[in-house]
């Protein structure tokens, strides 16, 4: 089960890079089509990377008792 959220995190960590390069080194941030595909890559990204560490967490605070 945590292999998926490991996966889903990559995959979230891959987005949010594309995000990032779309941003900062490509001009398709001027047209609104670059704009919405920007947001999408860099929401996705936040969301998909998310649960990986409060899962993790979780599973250290139950081994801490």
């Amino acid at each position: 089960m945590i292999r998926i959220f490991l996966y889903l995190h990559l995959a979230g960590l891959g987005l949010i890079a594309c995000g990032l390069y779309l941003l900062l080194l490509t001009d398709t941030s001027s047209q609104v089509s670059g704009m919405v595909m920007l947001s999408t890559a860099l929401g996705l990204g936040g969301v998909l990377v998310s649960p990986y560490p409060v899962i993790k967490f979780i599973q250290w605070a139950n081994r801490q008792q």
